[in-house]
């Protein structure tokens, strides 16, 4: 019988703050990994760990094929940010690996914390993703949602998704662009949907979304005509302890 360790390869969640954010069953199974898969970012997190480590990039199919060609000969870890089963590789594992041959361990999702950080339940929220998807996906889930929460990335970065929204008629929304949540980096912005065309923040972003009600779109109203302004916004602070592991 063979090593049940090296029959599946385990997934493995890994917050901002590295090795802080795992608990003793993820560092016990990465301890002894002979391989380990995961973006740049993520391997650096240990460069004392003896294991190969194998980088992912715009690879993935090659990755896999090299997993499925290792399953039972060697002990593998793929490292993944936050929880690895929300819109994450756990899906792209399972669908040509297999369940059976598939170990998750999920951390703290990146959604999760930044809807911590605004404070804000994302119980009823849509959440979704435009990381190599078309921006055309969410429109109407977004327009029918009093809250939303979505994976941005470079190309579909959160002005990109305000320009297409605001093309759509969907306004009277109040944006979180929630960067680098987790880390050291971290910096939260509020302001109006109709603001966010022509910024630039960081690739690791968050934009979460909440639908203004009437009485709060007739403040603004009245504020607009009256001259005044809120106060401005204070990023957020980053925190080492708030939602970790």
């Amino acid at each position: 019988m063979g090593d049940p360790l090296k029959e599946k390869v385990h997934i493995v969640g890994v917050g901002e703050d590295g090795v802080l954010s795992m608990n003793l069953k993820m560092m016990r199974l990465l301890q002894d990994a002979e391989w380990l898969f995961g973006s740049e970012r993520l391997l650096s997190f240990f460069p004392n760990h003896d294991a190969k480590k194998i980088p992912i990039q715009s690879n993935l199919k090659a990755i896999i094929e090299v997993i499925q060609s290792n399953l039972g000969r060697r002990q593998m870890a793929v490292l993944a940010p936050g929880d690895p089963n929300f819109f994450g590789i756990a899906r792209d594992l399972i669908e040509q690996l297999g369940k059976e041959a598939v170990e998750i361990v999920p951390n703290v999702s990146d959604m999760q914390l930044a809807f911590a950080r605004i404070k804000e339940s994302w119980e009823a929220a849509y959440l979704g993703s435009v990381r190599n998807r078309p921006l055309e996906d969410i429109i109407e889930p977004v327009r029918h949602a009093a809250k939303a929460g979505l994976f941005t990335d470079l190309q579909n970065a959160p002005s990109a998704i305000a320009e297409v929204l605001l093309a759509q008629g969907i306004e009277n929304r109040t944006a979180y662009v929630c960067e680098n949540v987790g880390g050291s980096d971290e910096r939260i912005t509020e302001m109006d949907l109709a603001q966010l065309p022509g910024k630039r923040f960081s690739p690791r972003t968050i934009l979460i979304l909440l639908k203004r009600s009437p009485q709060e779109i007739e403040t603004q109203r009245i504020q607009s005509n009256t001259g005044k302004r809120s106060a401005p916004i204070q990023p957020s602070p980053p925190s080492d302890e708030e939602g970790r592991l």
